[in-house]
């Protein structure tokens, strides 16, 4: 059966090396990937910080970990932890998130109903005066720690890993649209704000982005979401334009 998407030209700008399986899924599916990073990530080396906050991690009742990124560069911080006599909840946002965290040998405690930090927020219990840990990027806002705040929890932010918006290639990316691009993904609102910023007209492509927070940060620059992911994974974003172009042919 032709997949609605077969033929679709669907650009993804997510890091350079995060893009490879999603791209073969959308093959399989008879779509045509286009890899275009709009951000690009870097560990934080050598941080004095991380290091100190290892050398206390005992401090911590929880560490919440809010994206698959987080956890990977929070690597040092998770080798403690295993090694740890002390007992630290551990809280994932998302199933890949808490994923990657298993495979690497730690038990995840909680992950909220639906994968965003409010839910996590309003539906973690028992942690007012708690210890909490969160590992995250450089431009990552503080609504989930406010929120924890507002709880009685004590909340110590760490930055293990930069995020860098890339918007040097607008000319290049303009002539992609130009000639003709079916879907742009976001998977973050840092991408979106590459995009934003690059004032690209998109013409007729279709945006679709992971969910709520980055539809609502589109919003805010002026950049009209057409698809947006119920499930806030890239299986659900891939889905989201599935079931948009059935809804197309069908109408």
């Amino acid at each position: 059966m032709k997949s609605s998407i077969e033929g679709k030209k669907i650009l993804l700008t997510r890091p350079k090396d995060q893009n490879a399986e999603w791209a073969d899924k959308l093959k399989t599916l008879g779509a045509i990937p286009f890899v275009f990073p709009l951000i690009e990530i870097q560990p934080v080396n050598e941080s004095i910080e991380i290091q100190d906050i290892i050398s206390h991690l005992y401090q911590y009742d929880w560490i919440i970990f809010a994206s698959v990124n987080a956890a990977k560069y929070a690597s040092e911080i998770i080798d403690r932890i295993l090694l740890s006599p002390h007992r630290i909840f551990i809280a994932a946002i998302g199933s890949k998130t808490a994923a990657y965290l298993e495979s690497r040998g730690l038990v995840v405690d909680f992950m909220p109903s639906s994968f965003t930090s409010s839910n996590l927020s309003e539906e973690i219990e028992d942690i007012a005066n708690k210890h909490i840990l969160i590992p995250r990027t450089n431009i990552a806002d503080d609504d989930l720690s406010e929120r924890l705040k507002k709880r009685g929890a004590v909340v110590k932010e760490i930055t293990v890993y930069n995020t860098h918006k890339i918007t040097e290639k607008r000319e290049e990316l303009q002539k992609m649209i130009d000639e003709g691009m079916d879907v742009v993904t976001f998977a973050s609102s840092s991408a979106a704000e590459s995009f934003s910023e690059m004032k690209i007209d998109k013409k007729d492509t279709k945006i679709a982005v992971i969910g709520p927070v980055t539809a609502e940060r589109c919003i805010e620059m002026g950049i009209k979401p057409d698809i947006v992911a119920e499930n806030y994974t890239i299986d659900g974003l891939t889905h989201a334009m599935l079931s948009y172009f059935d809804k197309a042919y069908n109408s």
